[in-house]
């Protein structure tokens, strides 16, 4: 039976069908899905069919498409996996797509109730989340579907389905958001909230060069979608206006770094502090430009107490006026999901305010297994405390959380406010004040070495000095018994180093630590070793964008006129081990670029390697050869004195490598080129190789000596 045979059937015979324990109300479906991506949804009705939730993030690596990263990640159900909801209240959530975060709500809540245009997405979210049985989904448009909900809702969910009220709602006069709004009101229960997640139409990213999510366009949302009246984003201000107008009031989160695939939501009581925005260029579904360096941007803006302003993105909760406040009741401030990692050490950590204005931070599991690394959290506290009981330094007090039945829950710790010992640290090198932070790095390294607690992550960041002038040891989540005190100080000055490079050579950190510059190979195998058991078999988004990201240009790049030149410095190696060239265990890497469109490459090499093929694009273009490990090269191109110009949409350099070499390095400028633009150049050098000097001077316009075609040793093209 063909899916347009399965639709009629269904529109004709049938109302309603079961997924596992999923049910499907099939009552107002029209029999013809309205909005579809395509045969990517049937790609992702096969995985969920098929696969194990466990295997999802792998899924959507394998299939190197936004569609499938952004339908098959659980990092999109972080939009509501912080919001306090109970087992005894239900939700509505709108727009329900393909169930990333009907599963999450329904781990939480009593009872969901989903609304979704699409059947085969509906399909896709009832196979996805079969194991709960307390999901109901209704097939069709929301529009026609509201009047006939039954009961309240404690919570009613749009995520990212507001903006699309110009296109669904059409029954209720000129301004379909507010009214859109207005038709959710009869919906709420007593006390009940609206769950907005929308793109800020002022979002930085936005304004630096991200294209519009809905349109494609650049800078439509900020031209107020000249173009279209079918979607619309809005400001800060312009949100908050809507919830006015509709008798709602509007409180405000911040998702980082937006609300699609959000690590960490902030809000108006526990804003960015500066140097925390710095995962900014992942752009998975469109290519783009960066005008400028928008965590120094963010930074600028926080200081300004302008950031509410220009978040990418915002979670609007909207309430009506008679909601009260419970003093029972915990709000969150402040959410990051450390997600990714291995399943052992996934956690969320809240900031969280109580009715009578009390803080506090809660780490919970996001798994099952992730229990034990917060326990042994929880023991690392009490052995700390143990090891500082004749101490000017504290440790920051934790305890255990459990539920009704004993259960574990989490871990909570006391909230503590002051500065960090890394922020003091920078300050101090910026005001020129070299030897007081010096002589706090000797402190620093000197109490670690009589110390030897077992906190692992000990680094600057986690050192908080509250009012008092106390140095406070808070997030030691990393710790082991037998910790090299040696490789705890290496620890705090790499991290340090990392976030401020220019200030101070790390030469002279080291030196003001007495810390052995010798060791640093050491403890960089030992940190490489720490960070692969964190990450585990978890494919991180840093690594799905090395594979599948889209490309962007920087402003200075498109000045110089390599507007069409996507990620120049994106290459592509191969390693032949003596059985040909294979990409296993050489990836996609992204070298260093200036804007001059000089890259440079540092490449580790597997142990017996014996060529290395790099190829600096897919595409015609033109290279010209700088310097590498080894001088010489075979390439499948024209070579033109250091310049080689490719002619293929499969360039390659290919270098024959020395036993025992453990890196390789290699220096070129780019530019690209077309079939037609090589046939040009082409063409021109024959003339010029075999035509009368004169003629040649005519062809080219040129000078002799700037057109002449010399053969070096350093480049030879391949047979």
């Amino acid at each position: 039976m063909t899916w347009i045979q399965r639709w009629n059937y269904i529109r004709m015979e049938k109302k309603s069908e079961k997924i596992g324990n999923v049910y499907i109300d099939l009552t107002h479906y029209s029999g013809k899905d309205l909005y579809s991506e395509g045969a990517v949804e049937d790609e992702l009705l096969n995985i969920v069919k098929s696969e194990p939730h466990e295997k999802y993030n792998e899924m959507a690596a394998r299939m190197m498409t936004w569609n499938g990263l952004y339908h098959l990640s659980d990092i999109r159900g972080n939009i509501a996996d912080f919001i306090p909801i109970r087992k005894d209240q239900n939700v509505l959530e709108i727009g329900a797509g393909c169930g990333a975060v009907t599963g999450t709500l329904a781990k939480k809540a009593g009872r969901v109730t989903a609304v979704e245009l699409s059947y085969k997405r509906s399909l896709i979210n009832a196979y996805r989340n079969r194991d709960f049985d307390n999901i109901e989904i209704h097939v069709g448009n929301f529009e026609d579907i509201e009047p006939f909900l039954s009961g309240r809702y404690d919570y009613i969910f749009l995520i990212g389905v507001l903006e699309y009220s110009g296109s669904y709602i059409s029954k209720s006069g000129p301004d379909p958001y507010l009214a859109m709004l207005k038709k959710l009101i009869p919906h709420l229960a007593q006390g009940g909230e609206i769950a907005v997640a929308i793109e800020n139409k002022y979002g930085l990213k936005y304004i630096s060069g991200c294209r519009e999510d809905h349109t494609g366009g650049f800078y439509d949302g900020i031209e107020g979608y000249r173009n279209t009246d079918r979607v619309r984003t809005f400001s800060r201000n312009g949100l908050s206006e809507l919830a006015r107008k509709a008798g709602l009031r509007a409180n405000f989160y911040y998702p980082y770094p937006d609300y699609k695939l959000p690590s960490v939501i902030f809000s108006d009581e526990r804003l960015p502090h500066t140097g925390e925005l710095r995962d900014n260029i992942k752009n998975f579904d469109t290519d783009r430009f960066i005008a400028f360096d928008e965590g120094a941007a963010f930074d600028e803006s926080i200081k300004e107490g302008l950031f509410p302003l220009v978040s990418n993105s915002f979670l609007v909760m909207l309430s009506t006026e008679d909601r009260i406040e419970s003093f029972d009741v915990k709000r969150v401030l402040y959410s990051k999901h450390s997600d990714e990692r291995d399943n052992r050490y996934r956690i969320r950590t809240d900031i969280l305010k109580d009715g009578y204005h009390r803080k506090f931070v809660v780490k919970y599991p996001r798994t099952q297994a992730a229990a034990a690394h917060l326990l042994a959290m929880y023991d690392a506290s009490t052995k700390m405390e143990a090891g500082l009981k004749d101490s000017s330094v504290r440790v920051n007090k934790a305890r255990l959380l459990t539920d009704e039945d004993g259960v574990f829950e989490g871990v909570q710790f006391e909230y503590l406010e002051g500065r960090v010992l890394q922020d003091i640290l920078a300050e101090l090198l910026i005001m020129g004040g070299k030897a007081a932070a010096f002589k706090i790095v000797k402190q620093f390294a000197g109490f670690v070495r009589a110390k030897r607690l077992p906190d692992i992550d000990l680094i600057f960041t986690n050192i908080m000095i509250t009012a008092d002038g106390a140095w406070n040891i808070i997030d030691y989540e990393w710790s082991s018994d037998d910790t090299d005190p040696e490789y705890v100080i290496y620890r705090a000055i790499r991290y340090f180093y990392r976030e401020y490079p220019g200030l101070v050579p790390t030469e002279e950190l080291y030196s003001a630590a007495e810390l052995d510059a010798s060791t640093d190979g050491k403890f960089d195998e030992m940190e490489k070793e720490l960070q692969e058991r964190i990450a585990g078999d978890h494919i991180s988004l840093e690594k799905m964008y090395s594979i599948f990201g889209k490309g962007y240009v920087t402003l200075g790049q498109a000045m110089e006129g390599y507007k069409g030149l996507l990620r120049p410095a994106h290459v592509k190696i191969y390693a032949d081990l003596g059985e040909g060239f294979s990409e296993s265990g050489m990836p996609f890497i992204d070298g260093k670029i200036t804007d001059d469109m000089k890259v440079t490459l540092d490449i580790p090499l597997p142990e017996g390697v014996r060529k290395l093929r790099i190829d600096p694009q897919e595409n015609y273009c033109m290279v010209r050869f700088l310097k590498a490990t080894v001088p010489d090269a075979k390439v499948n191109g024209r070579v033109c004195g250091n310049t080689v110009i490719f002619d293929t949409q499969d360039p390659q350099f290919i270098f024959d490598i020395k036993k025992g070499t453990g890196s390789f390095h290699m220096e070129y400028t780019i530019g690209i080129t077309d079939m037609g633009m090589y046939e040009d150049i082409r063409d021109g050098l024959t003339a010029y190789e075999t035509a009368p000097k004169g003629i040649v001077n005519k062809i080219k316009n040129l000078p002799q000596e700037k057109v002449e075609y010399v053969k070096v040793s350093a480049l030879y093209r391949q047979e």
